[in-house]
């Protein structure tokens, strides 16, 4: 066999090696069956979409403004979006993991107003570092947001005081 013919053989042969290689790594990251079905050591179980402070304020704005509807733990992104397209994906991840505790909307869902309820946990830096970007990306939008204390409620009158209501 001449050197030339052992030289293509062993080209072929690390051509395949390679391409048996780039479809291994591109089966892994592409996702398999079994990554798409429910982890069998897994037990999931139901819990409470809010706390017994957020539930307690919840009824008082369901009692305080029958004239919208009251939603519970919105993602932003759900009611707010970069108009000027400029942010991409970045601006869309600011505001994906975040989320108020409550949204005000009107029968159209038209957003009011958002509701922040403050608690202990509100006084970490991470807390309060993502409580400042909320209040600056409602701010800009044009929304109102209204925050209430954990320790101190209002009443349905002091929240329909609070939103100009009384």
């Amino acid at each position: 066999m001449e050197m030339s013919n052992v030289i293509l053989i062993a080209l072929i042969l690390a051509a395949v090696a390679f391409l048996a290689l780039v479809a291994t790594l591109v089966a892994k990251k592409s996702p398999d069956k079994q990554s798409l079905e429910i982890d069998n050591q897994s037990e999931y179980a139901p819990k409470h979409v809010m706390s017994q402070v957020e539930q307690a304020l919840f009824l008082r704005l369901i009692e305080a403004l029958p004239e919208y509807l009251i939603l519970a733990q919105v993602q932003m992104s759900s009611f707010l979006y970069d108009k000027n397209k400029k942010g991409g994906w970045s601006a869309l991840n600011q505001i994906r993991m975040k989320s108020v505790d409550f949204l005000v909307i009107q029968e159209d869902a038209s957003t009011v107003m958002a509701i922040e309820l403050q608690d202990s946990t509100h006084k970490r830096k991470d807390r309060q570092k993502s409580d400042e970007f909320k209040r600056d990306a409602l701010k800009t939008a044009g929304i109102k947001l209204l925050e209430f204390y954990a320790g101190k409620l209002p009443s349905a009158k002091e929240i329909r005081a609070a939103i100009g209501k009384e």
